[in-house]
């Protein structure tokens, strides 16, 4: 009788489901019928993760018997659930006029350096320069600037009478220009978002499977896919939301991240160190991602302290496995390691200096947005141990009251926007020390856990405000749901096998977490969007969540 209660409970949450979706089908509220059917998959799959499930049993994997079990193997379901995602991300990018091009000239500062790049200029060709910038006193003050009523084009950077593009130009080359070359129109802005959150998913799939593949083998298929999703979700949320301009910089850099730590992870942990080619052909591709991602967003491309801890095991391992090697033969192929990003970052610092006269300006000291930001750069000024120690709790900790109307939340903090996160603390454990180390990772994982400090810090002092906007995490999530996946798999990989159906509940649930609020985290920076541009949005998403 116990063991059939879970199941009379769950056919019973599903029959009402079943009944009130038909019922809100004949009464013309299809959304509710979606939301019927998306809460009964939510109730199902609490069922499918619970302690006893044969889910969690680790011959989910690649070499599986049976029908069933070769289609159903783990490389199959992450394919399959990797593609409903991107569709499921990318999909709602264009739902919003804000952002889908309906109104002109807004948010198209990359098809503008386009255009202007096939001209042959680094800087937007805009005819309607007001020569009064030239002689306020400091026309990146806002407040001068509008109280002079001076004509001047926002979120551009403007430096002795010309408009730049302070968004990384890695985009333009790779999307926007070639588009506009090969059709002669521009590539909408929310386009390359789309392509970018994409490879982004594809990228933190393929990581998880090959970390679970050579070091997590008695993780499960299911908690691998929940894990993939919810922490891809938690990565590009924010790029959904905002899909035109801060979060195609954005998610362009992260995307480059991502993939640069794919690459590295095979070369060092995955190739023996006896392939040479293969391993620093692999790193090579390492560094050529994690340069680009300079040329994307900086913020983001800081990213790239992981290559610390890379180098130094990729040192480690020549080391053990090559002892007579010559050392001209590891110099070389140091060099190719590293040249991707010697090339790639001295095109940038030319960018920059036929742009600013500086090698290391990529043009935030002369924005024209609602802050002064042009000291930001040149001094201290900005800098405030309480203003960073505030700010980092705020980030990281803080909480924003629950809004009265739908949908209820805003954008808190990591933690508690996502409390899977917290997981990254594990890495003070002694036992997940241990196993850290004896996978040659705990310098690495280390770095995971400092990184974001060290970007977040950065931000609060180069930004305005306390550098909380959601965005802005954008660029350390990568990173702690690398931490947090690699904590995750340590613990239940040294788990009794009594004790980790329990555990992979837990993780499936957070997951779960994940994945019914993020549409709420989304839906708040855009309801100006929906409400003034798009009133029905709203109303759609209140049916989809019942509370219509």
């Amino acid at each position: 009788m116990k063991r059939a209660l879970p199941i009379i409970l769950l056919s019973l949450i599903e029959f009402i489901l079943l009944v009130y979706g038909i019922y809100s089908l004949i009464t013309s509220h299809p959304y509710q019928t979606v939301g019927c059917i998306l809460w009964g998959l939510v109730v199902l799959y609490i069922y499918s993760v619970r302690p006893g499930s044969r889910l969690h049993i680790s011959q989910y994997t690649d070499t599986c018997t049976g029908k069933i079990s070769k289609i159903l193997n783990r490389k199959n379901v992450m394919c399959l659930c990797c593609t409903l995602l991107v569709l499921a991300c990318i999909l709602p990018m264009g739902a919003s006029p804000a952002y889908n091009g309906t109104i002109p000239e807004h948010r198209n500062q990359y098809e503008l350096l386009a255009r202007s790049l096939a001209h042959g200029h680094i800087y937007i060709e805009y005819d309607d320069i007001d020569p009064g910038l030239d002689e306020l006193i400091n026309p990146y003050d806002p407040a001068e600037r509008d109280g002079s009523g001076v004509h001047y084009h926002s979120d551009n950077a403007y430096y002795k009478g010309k408009y730049y593009m302070y968004f990384g130009v890695v985009p333009v080359i790779m999307l926007f220009l070639p588009y506009f070359l090969i059709t002669g129109h521009d590539l909408t802005t929310y386009h390359a978002t789309q392509f970018y959150t994409a490879f982004a998913i594809i990228g933190i799939f393929l990581l998880f499977y090959q970390i679970s593949k050579h070091y997590y083998k008695k993780m499960s298929t299911i908690t691998l896919v929940s894990l993939s999703t919810a922490l891809s979700l938690i990565t590009i949320s924010c790029g959904i939301a905002i899909p035109a301009l801060y979060c195609t910089a954005t998610s362009s850099a992260v995307c480059m991240m991502i993939w640069s730590f794919y690459f590295f992870f095979i070369s060092i942990y995955v190739i023996p160190a006896d392939k040479k080619v293969q391993r620093t052909s692999m790193a090579m591709l390492g560094s050529l991602f994690g340069a680009l991602a300079f040329g994307c967003r900086p913020s983001s491309a800081l990213g790239n302290l992981v290559l610390i801890p890379f180098f130094l095991q990729y040192l480690k391992s020549e080391k053990e496995k090559n002892e007579k090697q010559s050392l001209k033969s590891l110099t070389g192929r140091i060099f190719l390691i590293a040249l991707p990003y010697i090339i790639i970052g001295v095109i940038l610092m030319i960018y920059n200096y036929a742009r600013f006269e500086s090698p290391f300006e990529f043009g935030q000291s002369y924005q024209l947005t609602g802050a002064d930001q042009s000291h930001y750069l040149t001094s201290l000024e900005n800098f405030s141990e309480v203003r960073i120690i505030n700010g980092l709790l705020y980030n990281f900790i803080g909480f924003t009251p629950i809004a009265g109307p739908f949908p209820y939340t805003y954008y808190h903090s990591a933690f508690v926007n996502f409390p899977i996160l917290l997981f990254v603390f594990g890495i003070f454990f002694d036992k997940n020390k241990t196993i850290a180390r004896k996978n040659n990772m705990y310098t690495l994982m280390v770095t995971l856990f400092i990184s974001p400090i060290i970007i977040t810090a950065i931000q609060i002092c180069q930004a305005p405000g306390n550098g909380s906007a959601e965005r802005y995490r954008m660029d350390i999530y990568n990173l702690m749901i690398i931490l947090t996946f690699l904590i995750i798999g340590i613990i239940n990989e040294n788990m009794s096998d009594a004790k980790r159906g329990r555990f992979n509940t837990f993780i499936c649930l957070l997951c779960l977490w994940v994945i019914v609020i993020t549409p709420l985290f989304i839906l708040y920076p855009c309801e100006y969007n929906y409400t003034h541009l798009c009133p029905e949005g709203l109303d759609i998403w209140r049916q989809i969540y019942m509370l219509h």
